[in-house]
């Protein structure tokens, strides 16, 4: 990986914290397009935004949008994973709270991805892994306050939180081998033009038409953030960080995420930060660093 300089290093950086604010806001846009419709038709217009918004900036950008035939199974794989993952991702925001569900899906996404490569690899934990999962098993019941009651994950939309944080662990999963067939901002371009195409043949283009036709400018204005700032900006400058400082470390800026999602719920919505959030955030990202050998002595040794 080469090295940058300071300067580049350090607008990195700030281009990377404001997408991750932009990231935790977009949980507060979302709540707000959820009330305006379906989530499959909601869904619809967003993924169609997502492709509009792709095409020009890969032209821009000059990236071929050419996939290697090897890459198609990836592709279908991941957009069924996607399409279903954004289903549950408004369907859970309708019934449940943004902030919460913020914290909830981005602190388990990569406890279960984790998991579901643990799956797919056949291997056993380690006992550093098995700590850091024990980790995540407490952080996710304190998000979902079980000791009120276990019905609980059934309700106020937690259940469909949980299934999507599982749907994308595993739909990262499948994308992070998009490198290996084609650009990533390419990968995602034909994600988003299979799944659109693939809900036309289930939504109701007669309530899609009122949406749009009806929308308000607290629609449009959301839509727009959620489709095309959130979406493209955003998520084009994780994608570019991580050809310049790695994965593992860009994806150190996902934590920023969940406090971006109750801080924003909380300005915009209304919302109230409880404290079992907060705490099962804290022990999330403990589960994540102690998952990924960042307090094991090794670890340490490396970095020294």
């Amino acid at each position: 990986m080469k090295k940058l300089n300071i300067g580049k290093e350090q607008l990195l950086v700030t281009l990377m914290l404001v997408s991750m604010v932009i990231w935790g806001i977009s949980w507060s846009s979302a709540k707000v397009l959820s009330q305006y419709g379906s989530a499959l038709s909601i869904a619809y217009i967003r993924f169609w935004l997502v492709v509009f918004a792709l095409f020009p900036t890969l032209k821009l950008m000059k990236i071929d949008l050419n996939v290697s035939r090897k890459g198609i199974p990836y592709v279908l794989g991941a957009g069924f994973f996607l399409g279903f993952y954004s289903l549950m991702f408004f369907t859970g925001l309708q019934h449940g709270f943004a902030g919460a569900g913020g914290v909830l899906v981005t602190t388990l996404n990569p406890i279960l991805a984790f998991l579901v490569g643990l799956l797919i690899s056949r291997k056993a934990p380690q006992k550093i892994e098995y700590i850091g999962l024990a980790l995540g098993v407490v952080a996710g019941s304190a998000l979902l306050k079980v000791w009120d009651s276990f019905e609980v994950i059934f309700s106020t939309g937690n259940l469909y939180f949980v299934v999507a944080a599982f749907l994308w662990a595993v739909m990262s999963k499948i994308s992070s081998k998009s490198t290996d067939f084609g650009h990533p901002l390419t990968f995602s371009f034909w994600l988003h033009v299979l799944v659109s195409v693939g809900m036309s043949f289930m939504v109701d283009f007669q309530e899609v038409g009122s949406i749009l036709q009806n929308g308000d400018r607290l629609f449009w204005m959301n839509i727009l953030y959620f489709g095309i700032i959130n979406s493209t900006f955003a998520t084009c400058t994780y994608l570019f960080a991580t050809t310049q400082i790695g994965a593992e470390k860009a994806s150190t800026y996902i934590f920023l995420v969940p406090a971006g999602a109750m801080l924003s719920s909380w300005f915009f919505l209304d919302e109230t930060i409880e404290w079992y959030t907060l705490l099962g955030g804290f022990l999330g990202i403990m589960a994540v660093f102690v998952i990924n050998g960042k307090f094991s002595r090794r670890a340490a040794v490396r970095r020294a």
